[in-house]
């Protein structure tokens, strides 16, 4: 049996788990067995890395004083084993027949530094899926800036799929990457024709000051909610939190008739985004989840990260839009022909995905 290490977060923002599912569910197209491993970029698993190689000076109160330089890296690592069921930074990559980057903005930080490392003489098959831009990447000059390794790496990769223009135009010309909507789109392996609308999905987040993680602008949240008020009036709505804090902060705001639905375990929500005819999204992987279900999606702008709802074939909204516009436009949607559009497309990129894999898998 074949292992493929995939770099992700678990028990995160669950939206990195819709992204791993769609990228095991697509692989398993071409390999219908295999042993999945993961490389935990939870910040909780990973937050011993930042002592890594970290020296600091202590004072000791004798007469006369002294210091003592204490090694964080020999005390966090030598003594303390990573207790995570997933693939720790001290592991070789000798058992693993192939590694895959499965999205995320998560893909080019200190976290996966020494997995990077690693690399650098692995030979066996590099892949990068669904990876997407993040603002803290910076301007156009900006990746060649990064450490060479992960640079390498990039560059020694057999697969570098990218979810949005802005990161595909960022990489060039150093990676030669191709622009594929993102493997959320497949995290269901099943969806269903909507053929009218019934009942509508809010995913939605808290906002900054409420949150300390994961959150939006005060701007966005009002005109969320807003949003959410009026819809509701005319239609039977939910909303689903993503988030712990989401859960906490929404269900104290939202009206004390609309349910508020949420799950520690990401495979929960394939369940729950099943509910709804329609979605009405913060979270961009709230509109891919929807998406992989055949529900057609609208997507409140927040960031530049909106711009992978495009391979979503989501209705982008903007938070400056008129609320009777937006109601007016959820009233002209031709259901059938909506979800009948997103499930061929759907289709059009899971054959796009096993052309691109079909030289790699089976392994």
């Amino acid at each position: 049996m074949k292992n493929i290490l995939f770099a992700t977060v678990r028990q995160g923002n669950c939206g990195d788990e819709f992204i791993l599912f769609g990228t095991q569910n697509i692989i398993r197209t071409l390999q219908s067995e295999y042993n999945p491993v993961i490389v935990n970029k939870n910040v909780e698993v990973c937050r011993r890395l930042q002592f890594k190689n970290k020296i600091v000076d202590i004072g000791i109160d004798t007469v006369p004083p002294r210091k003592i330089n204490l090694n964080l890296s020999d005390l966090c690592f030598k003594n303390l084993p990573l207790e995570d069921n997933s693939f720790a930074d001290y592991y070789d990559l000798n058992d693993i027949d192939a590694v895959v980057f499965a999205g995320t903005p998560e893909w080019l930080v200190y976290k996966l530094f020494p997995l990077y490392q690693k690399l650098e003489t692995y030979k066996g098959p590099i892949l990068f899926l669904g990876v997407g831009y993040h603002e803290g990447f910076g301007g156009p000059e900006a990746y060649l800036q990064f450490h060479e390794t992960y640079r390498k790496i990039h560059k020694k990769a057999l697969v570098f799929a990218v979810r949005d223009n802005i990161l595909l135009n960022y990489l060039k010309p150093e990676v030669q990457a191709v622009l594929l909507p993102c493997p959320a789109i497949f995290c269901s392996k099943r969806h269903r024709k909507r053929d009218r609308l019934t009942r509508i999905g809010f995913s939605l987040q808290a906002k900054a000051g409420d949150a300390r993680v994961n959150f939006v602008s005060q701007a966005v949240y009002d005109f969320s909610f807003r949003l959410l008020n009026e819809v509701s009036k005319h239609y039977e709505t939910e909303v689903i939190a993503h988030w712990i804090e989401d859960l906490i902060y929404l269900k104290r705001e939202v009206k004390s008739d609309l349910p508020v639905r949420y799950s520690y375990d990401a495979k929960d929500y394939l369940g729950l985004y099943d509910r709804y005819d329609l979605v009405i999204s913060t979270r961009v992987h709230g509109s891919g989840m929807a998406a992989s279900l055949g529900i057609p999606t609208m997507t409140i702008s927040h960031s530049m990260r909106t711009d992978t709802v495009k391979g979503f074939l989501s209705h982008v909204l903007s938070p400056a839009q008129d609320i009777m516009e937006i109601l007016n436009l959820i009233r002209s949607l031709d259901m059938a022909a909506e979800s009948e559009k997103i499930i061929r497309h759907k289709e059009a990129t899971r054959v796009a995905y096993q052309e691109l894999l079909k030289p790699i898998f089976p392994l």
